[in-house]
């Protein structure tokens, strides 16, 4: 059995009764941190062309678009997972540098409405479609990220395909043409990050996830064996001898990606957290003020300036990839979250003045050259000449530096507070964690369509 048919039968005979309870629970826990910060990008100006090009361009009536109506299945996907990205405040893997939950659970719940499923096959497709963007990633980790593609967009669409594979109920014979399909329709640059186009990366992981298991269950053809080969995806998409099929199927259905999620204390790109929480700890322990910090110092690995390229951002977005911003809002702010990442914000006289004490000292192999744990070290010059030292090996709200139940409900109810009803927010959150029971995911569809 080829890898992509050892991926495809997983998905094929994958039943929630298959994944043991600390991963389903941890499923309900990534699916609330991304309907909260999708429900946000809903209404962000990333969330507003989007929804334009939406209504434009896939209109309909039977899938669900996060507090703005309705679109086409397939332009659902692509709306609601754009969203999820929109402020980069959705999760990632700690071992690896993929934002899974919002293309695949969009992907899986644009599915579901399409053929009327339930919140189980909801929860079962979302662990499936996470498991295959997990293993698409490390099999092709790190030379495919490496070379410039993101692969959020690229190995998401794997994940996307798993998981609305799942939900639809394909045969085996269609898993492994939909994964060929996908394969064709995966791509994303890191050269648009900062730009409105990195969140679209997940959107259309999504759509062509759910367009290709679409395509696949209308009986469209494709390689059958994708992954496998010469030509196949793994060896194409990586340089030289680096594609490792056997990340694809070693201990598959034994071991559940899903807990190797972390959640994001801040909207910004996950290089950036511990430093920022680092820095943060300086702050609050020494009750600094702006007035206080001659020179902020942040050491990072140097392999982190190919995503923190704007010393001097211009925008909310740009400013998500820039440390030297980050750590300027978490020394006027103290915990910056979405309010901070505007342009209005990022510009501002007392922002610029800030940002312009932050320098940064990236060093090769500083870290041991694995930043897929985004350590950091950040050195702190007083106008009083006292010297502050913090170092973070993992970034804060990754499963060996988790963040606090009572965090991340502040963090659902300060994405959600701006565009859902109070009692709307609650019934999508209550929703969620009950998802496996009937009637679950009409409330969850119910409460985000308000």
């Amino acid at each position: 059995m080829d890898a992509t048919e050892t991926l495809a039968t997983f998905v094929d005979e994958t039943t929630l009764s298959d994944v043991p309870e600390d991963a389903q629970k941890k499923a309900k826990e990534a699916i609330t941190d991304l309907v909260g910060v999708a429900v946000y990008g809903s209404h962000h100006e990333v969330g507003d062309k989007i929804t334009a090009f939406v209504k434009a361009d896939a209109p309909g009536d039977t899938a669900t678009v996060f507090g703005r109506g309705s679109a086409s299945p397939t332009g659902a996907a692509l709306a609601n997972a754009t969203y999820g990205h929109a402020v980069d405040y959705d999760d990632t893997f700690e071992s690896i540098v993929i934002h899974p939950t919002s293309p695949v659970f969009c992907a899986a719940l644009a599915a579901a409405e399409d053929v009327n499923a339930a919140g189980k096959d909801v929860l079962t497709g979302y662990l499936a479609g996470v498991e295959a963007a997990y293993r698409t990633g490390h099999s092709t980790y790190p030379s495919h990220y490496e070379n410039g593609w993101h692969s959020t967009g690229t190995v998401g669409t794997f994940g996307a395909t798993a998981a609305a594979a799942s939900v639809m109920g394909l045969e085996l014979i269609e898993i492994k043409h939909a994964f060929g399909i996908a394969a064709s329709m995966s791509s994303s640059l890191k050269k648009n990050f900062g730009t409105m186009t990195k969140p679209l990366h997940s959107g259309h992981a999504a759509q062509m996830g759910l367009r290709s298991v679409k395509l696949a269950d209308n009986g469209f053809t494709a390689d059958t064996s994708i992954f496998d080969g010469e030509i196949g995806y793994g060896n194409v998409m990586t340089i030289g001898d680096t594609y490792d099929p056997e990340e694809l199927t070693t201990n598959l259905g034994e071991t559940w990606a899903v807990m190797d999620l972390g959640y994001k204390p801040y909207p910004s790109g996950v290089i950036t957290h511990a430093a920022m929480e680092a820095f943060r700890e300086i702050v609050l322990e020494n009750d600094l003020q702006p007035e206080d910090v001659e020179e902020v110092v942040v050491s990072l690995d140097d392999a982190a300036s190919e995503m923190l390229h704007h010393e001097n951002p211009q925008t909310g977005l740009e400013a998500k990839f820039s440390i030297e911003f980050c750590l300027a809002a978490v020394l006027l702010e103290d915990d910056p979250g979405i309010h901070e990442f505007t342009d209005e914000y990022v510009t501002a006289p007392e922002t610029r003045e800030q940002t312009a004490k932050v320098k940064r000292d990236f060093k090769e192999n500083l870290f041991g050259g694995n930043f897929a744990n985004y350590a950091a070290r950040v050195t702190v010059e007083t106008t009083d000449g006292e010297t502050y030292t913090g170092e973070m090996k993992h970034a804060p709200g990754h499963p060996t530096n988790p963040l606090s139940e009572s965090r991340l409900r502040a963090k659902f109810d300060e994405c959600t507070r701006d565009v859902l009803p109070d009692t709307s927010s609650e019934a999508a959150y209550e929703a969620i964690w009950n998802l496996e029971e009937n009637g679950e995911l009409g409330r969850l569809i119910d409460a985000v369509s308000a």
